[in-house]
């Protein structure tokens, strides 16, 4: 296994987050968690990368703590987070320097990753001049540039229209066969649950827990109008939907 919690549990103050999630993330598998707004999705994703600690419990990669210095974790965020003073080749170049990579390296690791992700001539572009499609696949150049062992993504296209989301899901798909990186992938959207991934991770709220752990065998590459694909998307929504607290009906004022 690539990825394994035991019995994690996060509390910010009285709060319980979540608590006892035990998963289990194969080598190379792309896993996707979707639930309800408010289950800890995104900050199971944090604890993942070592940004928080658990309040109880175990996170292993590969059978050993995470820790947020060994360079092993990549985090691509739903904003860019990209430097706008920095050029499109110096973003990639501050990740390089951060985790210790040979400068000798760097010019040709650069060069891999831009031509990666469709950018290679654009290195000389700062943020401002970039669409937020392009913006992104820079984001995922300079994760992949240190080449960590698991990939973790937090709703990186919600913010792009569905044209630009379409097309980096597929890129991203292209990738992930190529490399056959781990991923953990948080978003709200079935589609792309469904469009993505191997493993859909369900999770339920007040607290946060794992629900339903679905695999998905549907073929790649996979149709969204395929009716195998428009089944398993509407198995996955009935099951969050049956996760969400109904909204309590207060009646007119």
């Amino acid at each position: 296994m690539a990825l394994i919690l035991r019995d994690v549990t996060q509390q910010f103050g009285e709060t319980t987050i979540f608590q006892g999630l035990d998963l289990k993330v194969e080598q190379g598998c792309f896993c996707c968690i979707v639930g309800p707004s408010g289950c800890g999705k995104s900050t199971l994703l944090r604890i993942v990368a070592g940004l928080y600690a658990p309040a109880g419990g175990q996170v292993l990669l590969e059978d050993r703590p995470i820790t947020l210095e060994d360079g092993e974790v990549g985090f691509v965020f739903q904003e860019d987070a990209l430097f706008p003073w920095y050029t499109v080749e110096e973003n990639i170049r501050f990740a390089l320097r951060a985790r210790k990579i040979d400068t000798s390296l760097w010019k040709d690791i650069i060069e891999h990753n831009l031509e990666k992700v469709g950018l290679a001539e654009y290195r000389k572009y700062y943020p401002k001049q970039l669409s937020g499609g392009m913006k992104q696949r820079v984001a995922i150049a300079r994760v992949l540039a240190y080449n960590p062992k698991l990939l973790l993504m937090d709703e990186p296209f919600a913010a792009l229209d569905s044209i630009n989301r379409n097309m980096l899901q597929a890129d991203l798909i292209n990738l992930w066969e190529k490399e056959r990186k781990t991923i953990l992938f948080v978003t709200h959207n079935i589609d792309e649950a469904v469009f993505l991934a191997e493993k859909i991770v369900i999770m339920g709220c007040r607290p946060g827990r794992i629900k339903q752990v679905v695999e998905l065998n549907l073929p790649r590459p996979r149709n969204r109008t395929d009716a195998e694909f428009c089944r398993s998307r509407r198995r996955i929504l009935e099951m969050i939907e049956s996760q969400t607290p109904a909204i309590p009906n207060i009646g007119r004022v």
